[in-house]
């Protein structure tokens, strides 16, 4: 790859790109996957899900096992799969509910619930530089996508339809006054980016 496909492919700044995984079905995995090949290694999780016997065939990373007992965290077993796959990676599940508009909170404890979400998810938006809005509904893509805006980082966009699907980035390019380590970190995650495009397609 590095060779023939890309020769100027900065491998060690895609080994340091910290991309943050908003669902862990069928896209999250398979993005996942795409992501490893490339050579990231630090993916985090966020799913609020567990694994049902319905999953494991057409997601990647999640096995008969892993639906029993009620079924593993979605998130967490998804991060587990990723370091049985390759140790060295830095894989996390986090189980969170992503709070959505047109779902207000029942009562005062799940208004504190949706606020700690909010939180959290804003120090995971924060603390990565690629985020990828793979849920299952455009209501929990809302809030996720405004946070990568207002934090200045890109955001893939990847959903499935019966018979079609829409891959978008969102983002700002970095500034003309980036070092040049920047700039070579920016071309490596444009070119990783423009890869997980060409495998949804």
């Amino acid at each position: 790859m590095r060779w023939r496909a890309a020769p100027g492919l900065n491998v060690a700044a895609l080994a340091a790109i910290r991309c943050l995984l908003l669902g862990a079905g069928t896209l999250g995995c398979a993005v996942a996957r795409t992501l490893l090949a490339w050579g990231v290694r630090h993916i985090t999780f966020v799913d609020s899900s567990h694994v049902a016997f319905s999953n494991p065939v057409r997601q990647g990373l999640f096995t008969f096992k892993d639906c029993l007992a009620g079924g593993k965290p979605k998130a967490e077993a998804a991060a587990a799969a990723l370091r049985e796959i390759l140790p060295s990676v830095v894989s996390e599940g986090v189980g969170i509910s992503i709070p959505m508009p047109g779902h207000p909170p029942a009562n005062a404890q799940h208004e504190q619930a949706m606020q700690q979400a909010v939180e959290r998810l804003q120090q995971l938006v924060d603390a990565h530089d690629v985020v990828f809005l793979l849920t299952d509904t455009r209501e929990s893509r809302w809030l996720p996508t405004l946070m990568a805006a207002a934090a200045g980082r890109i955001a893939m966009t990847a959903a499935l339809g019966f018979d079609n699907f829409v891959v978008m980035r969102h983002g700002l390019p970095p500034p003309e006054t980036a070092a040049a380590t920047s700039a070579a970190e920016a071309a490596s995650a444009g070119v990783l980016t423009a890869a997980v495009v060409a495998n949804a397609e």
